[in-house]
């Protein structure tokens, strides 16, 4: 549960498929072209929604967009999430404060209470409570960024060959 963001483009291969479908177990797979926020992981969930439009979320647009000109966009986002992950601080959106949007979030959050209470209580791994949990030290938050920063460079480089790249996003 949580978010999956698959880079699309015009041409890609079944290898290149292969390659993200292996990335859903980590949060640092963004160079071969896929995302992953889990439930748990409000502040990374908020960044996804500010950096990728409605029209991928609600409608699952396959429309061509445009890292080159949103590049910038995602530095300033960065700082502000690294600020936030070292503070401690929720990672504030527009659409954060949506009452519905709210609900979800709180939902999601108590989820994930109980999955963490049952990790806990069976002696799961920490790899696996960063998987079904919340990005919660520093360094994490880093890697998460930085795997951000890998999709967004392979989504410039399909943009200059021409090959029409765009996120296809499932929550």
């Amino acid at each position: 549960m949580g978010t999956d963001v698959y880079l699309e483009w015009t041409g890609k291969t079944e290898e290149e498929s292969t390659e993200q479908r292996n990335g859903c177990m980590t949060i640092n797979a963004g160079y071969v072209g896929y995302l992953r926020a889990s439930i748990g992981m409000a502040n990374e969930n908020g960044f996804l929604r500010m950096l990728f439009p409605a029209k991928y979320w609600q409608n699952r647009s396959s429309d061509e967009y445009d890292f080159k000109a949103n590049y910038e966009m995602l530095n300033s986002m960065g700082l502000k999430y690294l600020v936030c992950a070292a503070s401690g601080k929720q990672f504030e959106t527009a659409e954060a404060q949506d009452k519905e949007l709210k609900k979800q979030e709180q939902a999601a959050l108590a989820i994930h209470g109980a999955i963490t209470q049952l990790a806990d209580r069976f002696g799961a791994s920490e790899k696996f409570k960063l998987y079904i949990g919340a990005v919660r030290d520093f360094r994490c938050a880093v890697e998460w960024l930085n795997s951000v920063f890998g999709f967004f460079e392979l989504g410039m480089e399909k943009q200059e060959k021409g090959l029409k790249p765009y996120p296809h996003i499932s929550w």
